[in-house]
């Protein structure tokens, strides 16, 4: 049985890919502060306590997970959060926050992983945004992530294809995730338009007039570890309505 490893599996776009992976018979490790996926009907499950903002939990997750299994087939690195603001609203302590869980969890996850994936050969998918490769208006650290996320992802690939060792990172645009309801919400509050007006705007926005399902993004990270994406290595692979295109 084929092991993957996620980052923030447990709600929105991970939960999607985590039941995805257990749905087609693989085990999958969960690395997530919480857990919202039934574990004891699926013995193929495995949750494990952990902030992979912090490295040296993320060294030890990994390794725990390698006495278990001796090898790691995929990898996931889907943990993070979004700010909407602008620099000067953007408060150190946020900045490292953001710094810690967008990109450092995503390459600590890979950094401690890597190793064990080398003899075996295997696929990494990092979790990006179509700010990745555009930029939007109060984003500047959020952005600032993604991208350079993007450019770990590239790198890392041209790295490790010697060891048939395939990173691509998805560059995800709008979805209906519990993080995007409650965001619409707030702002809802905060600006005193009506939420449906919101939500209605929001789809105008994008080219295919919808937001998008976490179901849709989880179907393509599943295409990318197999074997009918065996030749697809470094990109940054858009599934955003359209978005970027305009």
């Amino acid at each position: 049985m084929k092991t993957v490893v996620i980052s923030g599996g447990s709600s929105g776009i991970g939960e999607s890919i985590t039941q995805k992976f257990i749905t087609n018979g693989y085990y999958v490790y969960n690395l997530d502060i919480v857990d919202n996926i039934e574990s004891s009907t699926n013995k193929n499950y495995k949750w494990l306590k952990i902030d992979v903002s912090k490295e040296e939990q993320v060294r030890m997750a990994i390794e725990s997970i390698v006495l278990d299994t001796s090898h790691i087939n995929i990898l996931i690195a889907n943990a993070g959060k979004h700010l909407s603001a602008n620099i000067e609203n953007t408060t150190s302590e946020q900045l490292q926050e953001l710094m810690n869980l967008n990109l450092f969890g995503s390459y600590w996850l890979i950094k401690y992983a890597i190793s064990y994936m080398k003899d075996y050969g295997g696929s990494i998918i990092t979790i990006g945004s179509d700010q990745c490769s555009i930029a939007k208006e109060n984003s500047a650290v959020y952005g600032m992530t993604k991208a350079a996320l993007n450019h770990l992802t590239k790198s890392t690939a041209l790295d490790y294809a010697k060891f048939n060792i395939r990173v691509n990172c998805i560059g995800a645009g709008t979805v209906d995730t519990p993080l995007y309801q409650n965001a619409i919400k707030k702002y809802s509050q905060s600006s005193g338009v009506e939420l449906q007006k919101i939500k209605d705007n929001e789809s105008k926005e994008q080219p295919l007039g919808r937001i998008g399902s976490p179901n849709e993004i989880a179907e393509l990270v599943y295409f990318l570890t197999q074997d009918g994406a065996s030749y697809i290595t470094g990109a940054l692979i858009p599934i955003d309505g359209g978005y970027i295109a305009r």
